[in-house]
């Protein structure tokens, strides 16, 4: 068992704060929007505290930032503001890393599809300890997987044709 102290909280967050952002960017497409979900999941996983491995705070990590993500994206201050980037065309900061065209086709997936390809390739968790995350078979992740690789593959050689 892992408790969040103090002494161990700043490891955790330089090593999973890149990934709560990119998953919170990824959906909110505004990096202030994307920094308030990395603060609001650090904060909550401080509050939370107990965790069972490395991988279990990884994964509870990737999930509440998709959540969050998607209330930010649900809530009405959202849908009503124009930022002022859309308005001139351009990001408010410039990205620190490109994001790959594979890693933007599996973010645009279905929701079930994009968090189980993501966790599985980007996060490399286990097939077992995704399904006790998302509270899903593990024979389910797998058929997720598949068709999650079959859309990529339709919209690659859409790409390409």
């Amino acid at each position: 068992m892992i408790y969040i102290t103090r002494e161990d909280f700043p490891d955790i967050f330089r090593k999973h704060v890149n990934t709560v952002h990119r998953i919170a960017f990824s959906i909110v497409r505004n990096h202030e929007e994307a920094e308030d979900i990395v603060m609001e999941c650090f904060t909550d996983l401080i509050s939370k505290g107990e965790f069972s491995d490395e991988q279990h705070i990884k994964a509870w990590l990737i999930r509440v930032a998709e959540n969050k993500a998607k209330n930010v994206m649900r809530s009405a201050r959202v849908r009503r503001n124009i930022s002022f980037d859309d308005l001139t065309g351009e990001l408010s900061a410039p990205q620190e890393q490109p994001v790959s065209e594979v890693l933007d086709m599996v973010l645009r997936l279905p929701d079930g599809l994009k968090t189980v390809m993501y966790m599985f390739y980007y996060e490399d968790i286990p097939a077992d300890r995704i399904s006790k995350t998302l509270g899903i078979s593990e024979n389910a992740v797998y058929k997720r997987l598949t068709k999650g690789r079959r859309l990529l593959k339709m919209a690659m050689e859409e790409g390409n044709a």
